[in-house]
Formats: C-alpha cells, structure tokens, sequence
C-alpha cells in the first residue's frame, strides 16, 4: 500500500473515532465508560486497514483524549493502550481459522484497554474502586470492541472480499 493511502486511511479513521468520542463524552470517559468508537478497535486486522488502522486509532485517541477529564495521563495510556490493541489486532490476522483470528483481534483491545485503562489509569492511579473501574471499563469494551468489533471485521471482511472479486 503507499504512504498516501495509508496516510488517508489512517486520517479518517482517526478522525472518525476523535469524533465519535467527543460527541458521546458523556459516556465515553470515565469508570463505566462505553466508548462506541472502540467498534474500530479490531479494524487493523483486516489487510486493507493494518497499518493504518493503528496508527488512526492511536491518533484518534490522543485527539479524543485531549478532553479527558483524566488528562495527561489519559492521552498516553489510551493512546498506548490503542496502540497495543490495534497492533495485536493486526497480528491475529496470521492465525490460520479466520474466525478464531477475528475472536481475538476482537479480543486484545478489550483486554488491553481494560488492564491499562481500568486498572492502571482508573484504579491504580485515580482510585476508583476495583470492580467499578476494571469491570466498567471491561464491561463496556467486551460490547464496543469485542461483540460490535468482532461483527463490524466480520461484514467488512465479506464486503472487502467481494470488491476484490469484481
């Protein structure tokens, strides 16, 4: 792929997560947060985003981030956590049964995001209380990024195959 269009995919995917997450801030930050933008979080596992994707939803987090009520610290750790997320996504790709792949690009984010997000950032650092925190986060993750990302891979992968067909 060239850099242009990984440039541009990795644009307006971090546009669109900036912009769905400050548009729901009310429920995207914080202990019980559902972040709807993380529907996206698995996209990296699909070839035609990989790269990109990662990079588009690290962005796209420091971007939303910036209007954390946790700061600094938010930014970082989302962006790290998104990172991480997105780039285990990408690499479950290699796993040979296409649907176990697409169970755990779906997955790593969930996990990630709620070890960095709810126990680091919400319980270690802030001291919300443990099951408020982490199953908050993981709560609303397992349906965003889990059971929303692993459907949203799913159609996309189907869609993306029969553009490539004609």
């Amino acid at each position: 792929m060239k850099i242009s269009t990984t440039l541009i995919r990795a644009a307006v995917i971090a546009a669109g997560y900036a912009a769905v997450t400050i548009l729901i801030a009310p429920i995207a930050y914080g202990p019980i947060q559902f972040r709807i933008s993380d529907i996206l979080m698995p996209i990296p596992y699909l070839p035609y985003f990989g790269w990109a994707g990662v990079i588009g939803l690290t962005v796209g987090t420091i971007i939303a981030n910036i209007v954390s009520p946790y700061g600094l610290w938010d930014m970082i750790l989302g962006a790290l956590s998104n990172f991480i997320g997105g780039l285990g996504a990408m690499l479950a790709y290699k796993i040979k049964n296409k649907n176990v792949g697409m169970l755990i690009a779906a997955m790593i984010p969930v996990l990630v995001v709620t070890f960095l997000i709810g126990f680091i950032l919400l319980y270690v650092m802030f001291g919300v209380p443990f099951i408020l925190a982490v199953g908050g986060v993981f709560v609303g993750e397992l349906v965003t990024a889990g059971i929303g990302g692993f459907l949203l891979i799913k159609r996309l992968d189907k869609v993306l195959g029969e553009l490539s067909v004609e």
